[in-house]
């Protein structure tokens, strides 16, 4: 992100940075993994209340679709994706390009300038909450 900052700050552009559900919800087996995506999390909101003053926004999309990296972790542990990857409340996966990759283009977009330093989570509704 630091070497980036000046063409961000020249094209007024967008910093979008993925975490995941793992740190959100504390899931099972996963402490590392949860605590490196926070601190994604963490660089990234701090990186949009600095470089806000420049015209640079920044957000955080925690995805949840089925890729090639997923299905390596069921593989590699099968006990942790039983505890942690449950099918979502709309019935399927999101698809990277269609799901999250379109909301990212969105958030790169002019029209969402105003918000930064946000968390999306994609994730079909698995982080429902009240």
């Amino acid at each position: 992100m630091q070497a980036a900052y000046p063409y961000l700050a020249k094209a007024k552009g967008s910093v979008i940075s993925f975490a995941s559900g793992a740190g959100l919800f504390g899931n099972f087996g996963q402490c590392a993994y949860a605590a490196a995506k926070e601190g994604i999390r963490g660089l990234t909101r701090v990186a949009a209340t600095e470089w806000s003053k420049d015209g640079i926004n920044g957000n955080v999309v925690c995805p949840l679709a089925w890729t090639a990296q997923l299905e390596g972790f069921k593989d590699a542990y099968p006990e942790a994706f039983e505890k942690n990857v449950h099918t979502p409340p709309m019935g399927r996966f999101g698809d990277p390009e269609l799901d999250i990759g379109r909301a990212c283009v969105m958030l790169a977009s002019s029209d969402l300038k105003y918000m930064t330093g946000e968390t999306l989570t994609f994730e079909g509704g698995i982080g429902l909450r009240p």
